[in-house]
Order: structure tokens, then sequence, then C-alpha cells
């Protein structure tokens, strides 16, 4: 009966899409000790179940430090709503920012995606796309991906193998720049390093 309440609560928590349950950490341990246990009684398929449920519920807790990182105003810019998706090892979190009319969009990628995108700015960089300007924010490389007379955007390749991208159609890359030194990048970072 416990394992079916697990699958259904499960289920709810992925069909849920950007508003993801997080579990507690006194659940996610007791998820961890139960298939210990049931690994000394030598029943490897309950252990195995136990084992998932424990490490989703400790990828939910990691999730959870992670979204409690985007702040809820940046240099005089107002959070909206967090957006939260995550499939197939990808994590995509999104929120928006407002001032006088002006918004922000932050989106942070975690997963196999991250890289794969730090990769493709680059390569775009290389390529002429953007401004190619790279500079050094919080100790973390920053890529000016801004088209002149277009949307501002910036990319940082953070530590922890992901990808956060800082973009405005209402500022140009200027204007938008101290909003990309004052929000908390290393510490965001540091939540996700493994």
């Amino acid at each position: 009966m416990k394992t079916a309440v697990i699958i259904i609560s499960t289920a709810a928590i992925m069909m849920s899409g950007s508003h993801v349950m997080a579990q507690s950490a006194e659940e996610a341990a007791t998820a961890c000790n139960e298939a210990a246990r049931l690994i000394g009684e030598d029943d490897l398929v309950g252990a195995l179940d136990e084992a998932k449920w424990c490490v989703e519920s400790l990828q939910q807790l990691r999730q959870q430090a992670t979204l409690t990182v985007f702040p809820d105003a940046v240099d005089g810019f107002e959070g909206g709503e967090i957006d939260n998706q995550s499939a197939m090892g990808m994590t995509i979190i999104e929120r928006r920012y407002s001032k006088d009319g002006q918004d922000i969009g932050v989106s942070l990628t975690t997963g196999m995606a991250g890289g794969g995108l730090a990769a493709l700015a680059q390569l775009g960089m290389g390529m002429g796309a953007g401004s190619g300007k790279k500079i050094r924010v919080q100790k973390r490389t920053v890529l000016d991906m801004s088209e002149p007379g277009g949307e501002a955007q910036y990319m940082v390749q953070l530590k922890s193998g992901g990808m956060l991208n800082i973009t405005s159609s209402d500022l140009d890359a200027e204007a938008l720049l101290p909003f990309v030194k004052a929000f908390p990048i290393a510490e965001l970072d540091d939540a996700l390093e493994p």
C-alpha cells in the first residue's frame, strides 16, 4: 500500500508542472533509511523502489533550495511568479522582473541542456553573434549576446554546469548590466553544486 501511495504521489508531483512539491528533508531521510533496511532484508525490489523515491526526494529538496535563491527583488526590479519545469534530466526555472514598465527575464537551465547552451553560446560568439564581449561577474564568465538595436542578452556560464540567461527587450545591454551584476549568481551557482 505504501508503494502505491508513493507512486501516486510521484505522478501527482510530475503532473503539477511548474509547481513541484518538494519533500521535507525528514521524508527524504526516511525513504533513504527504508531503502537501506530493505537491502538488509534482501528485498532488492522494494529497496530499489525506496531508493528511487529517496533520490527523487533529494532532487526536489535541491530544486527547492535553488528556487529560494531567485530573489523577490533585484536592483529595484520586483520578481513575478517562478515558473519551474523539469523533464528528461533537464530543469528550466524562469522568473520575470519588472520596474516602471520595463521587464527583465531570468532563466536557469540545468541538467544536460545547461552545458550544451554554454557551448552553443561560445560557438555563436565565434561566428559573430552578439557583441562578442566577455566579462567577469562574481567570478563567473558572462557572455554579452546582445544585438545592437535588439534584445539585450547576457548568458552566464555557471561552474555547476548550468546556464543562466538574463534578457530584456526593454533595456539595452548597458542598462541591463547593473541587474546582471546585482543578481546573486554565485549564490545560485553554489546552490547547484553537486
